[in-house]
Formats: C-alpha cells, sequence, structure tokens
C-alpha cells in the first residue's frame, strides 16, 4: 500500500527520513558529483594505472563510510546515513534510480523538455499521476516505478529517462541556489506509481 512521506526541511533529517522509508540515499556535493574515490578504491585505467587498487565490491567497501562509490555505495543504513551527514550537513541527497526501483521522467524546460511532454502526451495520452519533484533548476521530475526492461534515455529534447543513473531529493540545492521540492505539500508517495506501459519499449513496437 503506498503511503506518503513529510520529508523535513534540512537535509539530515530529510536523508535519514528517507532511508527509514527504505529509500537508498547517498551524500552528493554541492556540483551534483559524488565525492571522489580514494586510491584503493579507484580503478585503474589504461590511461591511469592504479597499484593501490583492492578489487571489491560497493557494499564490501571497507572505507569509512563507503562514500568512494558513489550511487553505488547509496544505503538504508539509518545509523550510517545519520553518520554521513553529520560528517557534512550542507552535503545534498542523492538517490540511485535503478537501486531504488525507479524511472524517472526529468524534464527540463530549459531544453524544451514543457514541449516534449505535451507533444508526448498528444501521442499517449496523459500520463498516470505519480509523485513529482520541482526541481532546483526549474525542472520537474516524475518518479515511477521501473518496469523491469531496458529504457530509452531520451523522450525527446529535454525530456530525459533516468533509469541508471540518480537524481537529488529535496530539499537537496541545486547550484543555482533553488532547493529541490516534492509537489503536494512536500510529501513523497512510497512507492510511486507504476511506469506508463505505453512508454516501453516492447509497447510502441507492438503498436506500430
Amino acid at each position: 500500500m503506498a503511503s506518503l512521506l513529510d520529508i523535513p526541511t534540512d537535509p539530515p533529517s530529510a536523508a535519514v527520513a528517507y532511508a527509514a522509508a527504505g529509500i537508498r540515499v547517498f551524500r552528493v556535493r554541492p556540483d551534483k558529483a559524488p565525492f571522489a574515490n580514494c586510491a584503493r578504491c579507484r580503478p585503474p585505467t589504461e590511461k591511469r594505472p592504479n597499484p593501490l587498487y583492492i578489487e571489491h565490491r560497493p557494499e564490501e567497501c571497507r572505507c569509512t563510510a563507503r562514500t568512494c562509490h558513489g550511487f553505488h555505495a547509496a544505503t538504508t543504513d539509518v545509523e550510517l546515513v545519520k553518520q554521513w551527514w553529520a560528517e557534512q550537513p550542507d552535503a545534498n541527497i542523492g538517490a540511485p534510480c535503478a537501486l531504488n526501483g525507479w524511472a524517472v521522467l526529468d524534464i527540463d524546460p530549459r531544453h524544451g523538455g514543457d514541449q516534449s511532454l505535451a507533444v508526448l502526451e498528444q501521442r499517449v495520452g496523459v500520463l498516470p499521476g505519480t509523485v513529482m519533484q520541482l526541481t532546483g533548476g526549474g525542472g520537474l521530475h516524475i518518479v515511477y516505478r521501473t518496469p523491469g526492461v531496458p529504457l530509452p534515455g531520451t523522450l525527446g529534447p529535454g525530456l530525459d529517462v533516468k533509469h541508471n543513473g540518480y537524481i537529488l531529493l529535496a530539499p537537496s540545492v541545486h547550484s543555482s541556489g533553488g532547493r529541490y521540492r516534492w509537489s503536494g505539500h512536500g510529501r513523497f508517495l512510497q512507492p510511486p506509481a507504476t511506469w506508463p506501459a505505453a512508454l516501453t519499449p516492447q509497447q510502441g513496437r507492438r503498436a506500430a
């Protein structure tokens, strides 16, 4: 059964609220980048050999607080989340889409995303209601549960599908100074509605 979560307005408390609700979170710098890898967690490349690297899975990382692996180390461990934000209370809150079972429509009006959404809904009908987030940059996140099949990375100019990456969660702050916030009095619907069947690649092929 879906439930509405009241999200606090300060990042440390909000991060704990997400984790307690079963949403995996991790810390993100103000520039939207995860924290950098330490030497033993940074895989070597052809151009950057790294003799200190120790191969391991993110969940097995022995570094303090496991932040080296970005969204792959996102967790629902409330005590660990408290530790992370006690160390850096102004850190933004990141949430991996795939690990949380989400597929997110990312609408950026600066690149024509609102027009692309209008064209999309003319073609497939009005999208089912679900939780929506107003982004700090003036855009919109429409959050659905993943359909469990590969999805395209974009559905039009300014209309991207975030599935394998991550998004920032309210009350994170955009580099422009704008704050992320959930529509509907700052509440988050858990779990979100299911991804629209009309937008899956299989559905598109059957209708062709």
